[in-house]
């Protein structure tokens, strides 16, 4: 049944770029008109979202980095190791 409704979106799609091509053709930034205001906005857009992306993934490794660290500290004091900032753990 998935498959049938997946086929069956496929043939709409083709469909209407059949039927509407130059809905399905690129934007003017594509083309070159690069003094829109449309291109200005596309780009500020593209740009606050990559700005986002790289945000939440510096705060993802950070954080990934932050519990490798504490890792480190309880292995050490489980150990029975005295663990400092200078060889990668806490106080």
């Amino acid at each position: 049944m998935k498959a049938r409704t997946l086929s069956l979106f496929a043939i709409v799609i083709t469909g209407l770029v059949v039927a509407f091509p130059n809905a399905a053709l690129a934007c003017g930034s594509c083309y070159g008109a690069a003094d829109s205001p449309q291109t200005n906005g596309m780009n500020f857009a593209i740009l606050s979202m990559i700005g986002v992306t790289g945000g939440v993934l510096t705060a993802m490794t950070s954080f990934f980095l932050y519990l490798r660290k504490r890792a480190k500290a309880y292995a050490a004091s489980v150990n029975g190791q005295e663990s400092t900032i200078e060889n990668g753990g806490l106080q």
